[in-house]
């Protein structure tokens, strides 16, 4: 059993091979570097100027998309007085074109993120004193059951394992009320444009170059995922705004 320990390197060697290298490091096969959004954040603050860097670190264009996904959490049933959670609010950019709408005055609004250089950004740009904006460490929304009109996912699950997206889905059912509306986006393997970024993603796994996670998912995985959440798919369209977009109803 020791040998098969250390055969897959989960012992240390004590025997060291000529020249001071040990065989097991010659054989360790190096994983892929996952870049986290903190460290992409540090780099773009350090290079461009923070309102560049806060545009960039969501995909570019911060007003045009924000305003972008605005009009279709109305189009996908956000209305006045609702209570909507943002999941991966980012830099603000939806919460920025909500706060510059109608919702303005009436919506209530919990922004959650990784990263806090991030939430102070769209608390700064944002100026909604009623509104939360929290630091999350954990798979889990700071809510409790039932409150919750809306829960949105943009460009979140592009971003995790899809057991971690599975496990925020049933966190967003369970904080939603009968009725309530989940929004999300995911990379869609099946589309042609996306498969476009998992071929760049075997080149940099081939490479052993660091990058931020993406995933790619299909219409499948949200089907069974529905079905085990009791959450039922209204709606699933073509990409639009760069991704695949579902939206979902508690039952």
């Amino acid at each position: 059993m020791g040998n098969l320990l250390r055969k897959l390197h989960l012992l240390p060697q004590k025997h060291r091979a000529q020249g001071g290298v040990a065989k097991a490091d010659r054989d360790l096969v190096v994983p892929n570097a996952r870049r986290s959004y903190a460290d992409v954040m540090a780099n773009l603050l350090a290079t461009h100027d923070e309102n560049e860097a806060m545009s960039i670190v969501v995909g570019g264009q911060f007003d045009l998309m924000g305003e972008a996904l605005a009009v279709r959490l109305e189009r996908f049933g956000l209305q006045l007085n609702d209570y909507l959670i943002d999941v991966g609010c980012g830099s603000g950019r939806v919460a920025w074109a909500l706060s510059q709408s109608k919702y303005r005055d009436t919506l209530r609004y919990l922004g959650l993120d990784i990263v806090p250089e991030m939430l102070k950004f769209a608390i700064a740009k944002c100026q909604q004193p009623s509104w939360r904006f929290e630091i999350i460490s954990e798979l889990k929304i700071p809510e409790a059951d039932n409150c919750a009109d809306m829960v949105c996912f943009f460009s979140v699950f592009t971003h995790l394992m899809q057991e971690e997206s599975f496990l925020y889905l049933r966190e967003a059912q369970r904080v939603l009320r009968p009725g309530g509306k989940i929004v999300a986006t995911y990379l869609d393997i099946n589309d042609p444009e996306h498969w476009k970024i998992f071929e760049a993603n075997v080149k940099t796994a081939r490479a052993r170059q660091e990058k931020p996670m993406d995933i790619l998912l299909c219409a499948d995985f949200i089907k069974v995922w529905a079905n085990k959440l009791d959450l039922e798919i209204l709606e699933e369209k073509a990409p639009d705004c760069g991704q695949r977009t579902c939206i979902l109803q508690k039952r």
